[in-house]
């Protein structure tokens, strides 16, 4: 084979080959994009099956959901509403069993005049019987000057105190000396005079 000269190269570079490239091109284009094609189409088909599946999947799941779920939280939140209002029926019956015994241990003790008074001593009457016994209005009253004020609000160890309930006042008398629960006490006798927060300050000073 001879060699080629120069001119022959140059035409082969910048002529044939080109040439050669357009119309190989131009024979297999039409191939080429047709495979291009068939393989887009079926990357999208894949993708589209798959995202098909994956939303019949989430539904079954939202379904039996919906449809097995829904009744057991109903159930366990009616469980829990009625465990609450049972312990909620049992504290307040233990609050109004021991309610009223400890209240008569608050009651107004008599005053140190009165206490120390001695007893008249019954003589017989003159036809034989017994004199009848001194009547209320025999009996002097304590004195207003000897039953102790009533503290202000401001000087109670709870604060907010004329603001909270009965139950929320209990809550508190938990840790308070016995200064302290005299004070609320005699506060409490003196305004709402409730019988929950006197019998629980009658325990807690025993």
């Amino acid at each position: 084979m001879s060699e080629q000269s120069p001119v022959e190269r140059a035409l082969d570079v910048v002529v044939y080959a080109p040439l050669g490239v357009a119309l190989f091109a131009r024979d297999a284009l039409p191939g080429i994009a047709g495979m291009f094609v068939a393989r887009g189409r079926s990357e999208i088909d894949q993708r589209r099956k798959l995202v098909a599946q994956q939303v019949t999947q989430a539904k079954t799941v939202g379904r039996f959901a919906v449809r097995f779920g829904a009744p057991e939280v109903k159930r366990r939140v009616e469980g829990g509403v009625a465990t609450a209002k049972a312990t909620a029926e049992s504290t307040l019956g233990s609050l109004a069993a021991r309610g009223p015994a400890p209240a008569a241990a608050t009651a107004p003790a008599a005053s140190p005049a009165s206490a120390k008074q001695p007893r008249r001593k019954v003589s017989p009457g003159t036809n034989g019987h017994r004199a009848s016994p001194p009547t209320a209005s025999t009996v002097p009253a304590t004195p207003a000057s000897e039953v102790p004020p009533a503290p202000p609000a401001s000087d109670l160890p709870i604060p907010d105190y004329d603001g909270l309930s009965a139950s929320q006042v209990v809550g508190r008398l938990e840790g308070l000396v016995d200064a302290d629960l005299e004070t609320v006490g005699a506060y409490e006798s003196a305004h709402r005079n409730r019988r929950t927060i006197l019998g629980k300050i009658a325990q807690l000073r025993q």
